[in-house]
């Protein structure tokens, strides 16, 4: 018989009913068990997909501990499989309460094809031969010394790196930040502004003897003009011994949509070039591991080019595979004449402007035509300039996924090419970041907040990620490969999802378990959910400079396509915890796919559907055709609660920057009421704001945990327990109204009810992440109050006020013990995690939503293209449904 979803769920109910009480000692002794494990052992790491880089490679990486298992001043070792002692720099990233290690960052750097299982375990470290970073600051610039590289970075001015030198020998200077603007002013004319980075404040944020970090932050600058705009943050990451760079980019547009269309972007070096033109190279990588690659003077002709002194005829091979050719004086009056009469190409670009396809060009000079050179499908972003001795090669990261972009050298026949990694290609229309209409649509109509000024991208931001390369040749194919997949997927060290797991992080999830048909059935449409949204990217063209990472929220049957045009249905923009769900489904399986499409989703939620300046500072924007289109602007979009995994995982400072700068956005209640339209204020209130118990105070909450922990400022929790103070005392608890709606001080975080005797439940309260945080939160602060304040909320969200009265006055009976008044299955689950009352257990199951996905298989005419889709999906039911199936079989999944 085949099990259905609904049979599987049903057997969960009934088998939760009946054995809950028999599991509950055995479920607590495993517990125990992995605890003590996870305390006492090392620590198993692989690398992110178990593929070891096949370059030598330094990493970072965060890893959880169990509470009260590693001091602040635990030290750590690393060994390779091989038991090899590898170099180790740790720094804290979170601390428990009792100021045991929560997470803690470390870094190292493995030899080439260095495979798992490393071995994390504390101890004293040891040396390991690898040599140790050094660092000198002085007024005016840094300088680091890999031992392999040698880095000039200035304090001020254009670069943000005056010199990259490999084996005594400079391979790249100059690395400055351009922009150019069309100016559409004069009717009927557009002219091009260009503008140049200028740095303002240059940071040494980390120095050890394995990892050292420079930020960089300035504005770009007109070269005509005093105009300083587009702030930028430039950081530069080195590991000893290696020649590799990693450099993370970020832009924030700070301009006037209506106005400023930004007609290219990009980041430039200058290469040096010191030998002959038919010794200069240059390389572009193509589809996946494919590369292009031409000598600027290729030697072929009508004639072969014979080697001096009777060498092989045709020194061609020679040539293409990198090698040396003798200067152009060694040839014989034949080979001189060839020399002398072959082209040689001056500049070169390869364009990505849409998904599906680039083209490659090169000229010999301005004054005459590009050349078309080659074609491909998705460029894997890597451009290499440089000559026999020595040159520089650039990865840009998700090159073709954030189209349109491109690479480019120019003046190759110059003392010094220039290499430009264009994140917006000039090769495409310039950037339009306007609304998409003049006018607004409704919620009514198209689901649609738009109000008058809010509709901007004033403050939006973008991140790229780049490694420069130093070479003293001209690297071979096969190397020029392995530096693409390096740039491409970066490699990251990873414990597993079990000991993840035991250390009771990032809140109540479940690793998967197939021992049973109930649990396999669930299993199977969990990943079917995932596999299914990880082929839509692509079959949807989910791609962009400002979209990619972000899913759709509705799908449009009649259409076949998500409803792209349609006011809040477009893109997603966080709602209803799509970053945690995919999170969630890494942390499980540990996949390197789930770990890379989560990696996508934070990247472009914190950065596009967040402001990071002006007036919307810290909050985000809700669902829209435009990521930035909705009027509501919100604190639930921007909250830690949607980074922190990434943060924990990989020690990303953009990403800490980012979780820092929302601490005190409940700040912005006071000026931008969430519930100003829903709910208008009528009367004064004895408060300065307006909350929602949630999203609003939880996004809030999960905000100051994560700085609590990140800090172990207390002050922090304080101002949670102020809040939890707050609702213990409210009438009816969280479930105060309306709409759960307070007042609010934002400088005591104290709150109270706004409406005498008001009561009801708002339906965002804990679908946004309010639940994930707290069920964090409750194994960080113990609060009576606030405990039964919460059981309320999940068993008594749909009883009537008289029911949640008597409860709250103790004069309570059985109602809602049966989870009658139940909404949503984890709550349900949490209640019954602490009472182990079977009835609940069943309540729980019976509200999982875990959808049934059977796609349908379209053929042209009828589409476009070949599609496999389901008519009418719903992000908000795939996030929410996979979402209560994690929770729940963690909290009542015991018995199945």
């Amino acid at each position: 018989m085949k099990l259905t979803r609904r049979k599987a769920l049903e057997m969960l109910a009934t088998t939760a009913a009946t054995t809950a009480a028999a599991t509950a000692v055995s479920e607590m002794a495993e517990q125990s068990a992995i605890a003590q494990q996870a305390a006492s052992g090392p620590v198993t790491l692989n690398w992110l997909g178990n593929e070891a880089p096949q370059l030598p490679v330094g990493v970072t990486w965060g890893v959880p501990f169990a509470r009260g298992t590693v001091a602040k001043n635990q030290t750590f070792t690393l060994a390779s499989a091989e038991g090899k002692a590898l170099p180790l720099q740790s720094w804290p990233l979170a601390y428990w309460p009792d100021g045991s290690m929560k997470f803690i960052g470390f870094a190292t750097v493995a030899g080439a094809n260095t495979a798992g299982a490393f071995r994390l375990a504390p101890g004293a470290a040891t040396g390991s031969g690898t040599p140790t970073l050094k660092v000198i600051q002085s007024a005016n610039a840094i300088e680091i010394d890999t031992g392999a590289i040698q880095c000039t970075i200035p304090k001020s001015g254009p670069d943000f790196l005056g010199s990259l030198r490999l084996e005594g020998r400079e391979v790249a200077r100059g690395g400055r930040l351009f922009c150019t603007l069309e100016n559409r002013a004069a009717p009927n004319t557009i002219t091009f502004d260009d503008y140049l980075s200028d740095l303002k404040t240059v940071t040494l944020e980390q120095s050890g003897p394995v990892r050292a970090v420079v930020k960089a932050e300035g504005f770009h600058k007109a070269a005509k003009g005093d105009r300083e705009w587009l702030p930028f943050t430039v950081r530069l990451y080195f590991y000893a011994g290696q020649e590799k760079v990693r450099l993370v980019h970020t832009v924030v547009f700070d301009g006037d949509q209506e106005k400023d269309f930004i007609k290219a972007l990009g980041i430039a070096f200058q290469v040096p070039m010191r030998e002959q033109m038919h010794n200069r190279h240059v390389k572009f990588s193509g589809d996946e591991t494919g590369v292009w690659a031409e000598p600027l003077q290729p030697a072929t002709g009508r004639r072969p080019l014979a080697l001096p002194g009777g060498g092989r005829s045709n020194a061609f091979a020679d040539q293409l595979a990198g090698k040396r050719l003798p200067n152009k004086e060694a040839f014989n009056a034949a080979g001189q004449k060839l020399l002398t009469d072959w082209a040689v190409w001056d500049s070169y670009k390869l364009a990505q402007t849409s998904a599906d396809g680039f083209a490659i060009q090169k000229r010999t000079n301005p004054q005459s035509c590009w050349l078309d050179a080659a074609w491909g499908r998705r460029c894997s972003g890597l451009v290499f300039a440089g000559d026999v001795s020595g040159g520089l090669a650039v990865g840009l990261k998700n090159m073709w996924q954030s189209h349109p972009a491109s690479l480019e050298v120019r003046n190759a026949t110059q003392p010094a090419a220039d290499i430009r990694v264009w994140l917006w290609s000039p090769d495409a229309p310039a950037m339009d970041l306007r609304h998409y209409d003049t006018k607004a649509h409704d919620l009514d109509s198209s689901y649609e907040d738009v109000q008058e000024g809010f509709s901007t991208p004033h403050g939006v931001a973008r991140t790229s990620e780049l490694t420069l390369f130093p070479t003293p040749a001209v690297p071979s194919n096969e190397d020029t490969a392995a530096l693409v997949k390096i740039s491409q997927q970066p490699p990251l060290l990873v414990a597993s999802p079990q000991y993840i797991h035991s250390a009771k992080v990032f809140g109540i999830w479940s690793l998967p378990d197939r021992s049973t048909p109930a649990r396999t059935a669930i299993e199977d449409h969990l990943d079917a959910a995932f596999a299914l949204y990880h082929k839509e990217v692509d079959q949807r063209h989910w791609y962009g400079f400002w979209n990619y990472g972000d899913v759709m929220h509705q799908h449009d049957g009649p259409r076949h396509a998500w409803r792209y045009d349609v006011g809040g249905f477009a893109w997603d923009n966080t709602e209803l915890g799509t970053d945690v769900w995919l999170w969630y489904n890494f942390l499980r399986t540990g996949r390197a796919d789930a770990f890379r499409m989560a990696e996508a989703i934070t990247r472009h939620t914190s950065e596009v559907d967040v402001y990071h300046l002006g007036r919307f500072a810290g909050l985000g924007s809700r669902h829209n055709v435009r990521h930035w289109g909705d009027g509501a602007k919100e604190s639930r979009i921007s909250q830690a609660a949607y980074r922190r995994f990434y943060y924990y995982l990989t020690g990303d400072e953009r990403t800490g920057d980012l979780m820092r700068a929302v601490v005190d956005i409940d700040y912005k209640l006071l000026e931008i009421d969430p519930m100003r339209l829903a709910s208008p204020q009528t009367t004064p209130i004895p408060y300065p704001a307006r909350v929602r118990g949630g999203p609003d105070w939880l996004a809030f909450v999960g905000n100051w945990m994560t700085e609590w922990e990140r800090t172990g400022d207390t002050k922090f929790r304080d101002k949670i327990v102020a809040g939890m103070d707050s609702i213990a005392g409210m009438p009816y608890g969280f479930l105060s109204g309306p709409n759960q709606l307070y007042g609010y001080d934002p400088k005591t975080g104290r709150m109270g009810a706004i409406v005498p005797d008001g009561f009801g439940a708002y339906n965002l309260t804990t679908i946004m992440g309010g639940a994930e945080v707290v069920f964090e939160l409750n194994e960080l602060i113990d609060h009576p109050g606030w405990r039964k304040a919460w059981r309320e909320y999940g068993l008594l969200v749909r009883a009537p006020k008289e029911i949640v009265a008597k409860d709250r006055a103790g004069a309570g009976g059985t109602e809602g013990a049966d989870g009658q008044y139940a909404q949503y299955g984890r709550l349900a689950a949490y209640a019954y995690r602490d009472t182990k009352n079977p009835a609940l257990a069943k309540k729980a199951w019976s509200l999982v939503r875990v959808p049934t996905y059977a796609a349908t298989h379209f053929d042209p005419p009828a589409v476009l293209h070949p599609l496999d889709e389901i008519p009418g999906l719903s992000t908000n039911s795939v996030s929410q449904g996979c979402l209560e199936a994690i929770e729940v079989l963690e909290m009542c999944g015991d018995p199945v």
